[in-house]
């Protein structure tokens, strides 16, 4: 793990990412740390990266660190910030309690009272979300010194990483709004592959759509593939974003789609409710509308390029869509 008891006797190292109390017990809370970071550090950064910074963290150092140690090191911190926030979350409920030969129970004191059930959820929502959006930045770092760190680079996920039209959830954020949640943006996985396997394969092409994808996982793709790239992310974005929302009510948060508003007579009049089906399905339509006009415009563009894509041969036109939902015809 990259936390240890013999360096959290009084929660030392846990202490600089959360404020816990320095008569905690580490062996509380080890399990979910080892949880952590196999579930979702481990597959984020690859068997091999990790290894190196296990390796960084149980050496002593004894003299300055050289510029390829510094970087590890700040990486290093960036990942164990996440991992016990991380950990933390998942393990919430289980250090709320007390677990014995009699049974599952929670720990009562007359000096000191249980949190209402908003700040259990509040609290959790924190951990959750400083957890994740701490292994994108994480992932950033990661991206932006590539070269020295080898073993990220040369590793199946960075090949993932990088193969990916959408790596990243800024990446998405600037292109569909979602708060900047890599949650939300994980669940969204699936959606985004299914997009390029019935989309975007389709209008370029098994020969292109290979090209593409071969040229994304180089250090420095061909400039072509670089100003496609525009053309292809905005209609993955908006219709994965449309799938997600019809799938779940999600809210482009993890949660659902919600709505704000005011309710007057309370002292927090700030309310938060989930959106009608009626509102879900205006945003859907709406979503989707824009990213079947971004495919429009990929086809345009590689229409107008053909010079460039001659393995293409895109639809000039544009393709009837119709609505089918509650409709009592089917249009195909």
């Amino acid at each position: 793990m990259l936390f240890s008891k013999e360096k959290n006797p009084k929660m030392e190292e846990i202490r600089e990412f959360v404020p816990v109390s320095s008569s905690s017990d580490f062996d509380s809370v080890a399990p979910h740390i080892s949880n952590a970071e196999r579930d979702y550090l481990i597959p984020l950064i690859g068997s091999d990266m990790y290894a190196k910074l296990i390796t960084f963290y149980k050496t002593e150092i004894v003299e300055e660190l050289t510029e390829p140690d510094q970087k590890t090191e700040k990486l290093l911190r960036l990942v164990q910030s996440a991992v016990i926030q991380i950990a933390y979350w998942i393990g919430f409920d289980l250090l709320n309690s007390h677990i014995s030969d009699g049974g599952f129970k929670r720990t009562e004191s007359t000096s000191v009272k249980g949190l209402f059930k908003y700040q259990e959820e509040n609290l959790k929502t924190y951990f959750r979300t400083n957890g994740f959006n701490g292994l994108d930045t994480a992932l950033q770092y990661l991206e932006i010194n590539s070269s020295d760190f080898g073993e990220f680079s040369e590793s199946p996920a960075f090949t993932l990483l990088k193969s990916a039209f959408i790596q990243t959830t800024d990446i998405f954020n600037e292109l569909v709004f979602i708060n900047k949640s890599r949650l939300t943006f994980l669940r969204m996985k699936s959606h985004m592959q299914l997009i390029e396997d019935t989309e975007i394969s389709t209008i370029l092409g098994p020969t292109a759509f290979g090209f593409v994808k071969s040229e994304m996982v180089k250090a420095n793709p061909a400039a072509k593939v670089t100003a496609l790239l525009a053309y292809i992310r905005k209609p993955i974005a908006f219709l994965a974003s449309a799938l997600l929302m019809e799938e779940s009510g999600a809210d482009l948060t993890d949660n659902g789609l919600f709505f704000t508003s005011t309710a007057s007579g309370f002292n927090n009049d700030t309310e938060r409710k989930p959106s009608t089906p009626d509102r879900i399905a205006i945003l859907v339509k709406r979503n989707r509308n824009i990213g079947n006009a971004y495919l429009d415009q990929l086809r345009s563009y590689l229409t107008a390029n053909s010079s460039e894509w001659s393995e293409v041969t895109p639809s000039s036109g544009k393709v009837f869509r119709r609505d089918n939902t509650n409709k009592k015809t089917f249009w195909a």
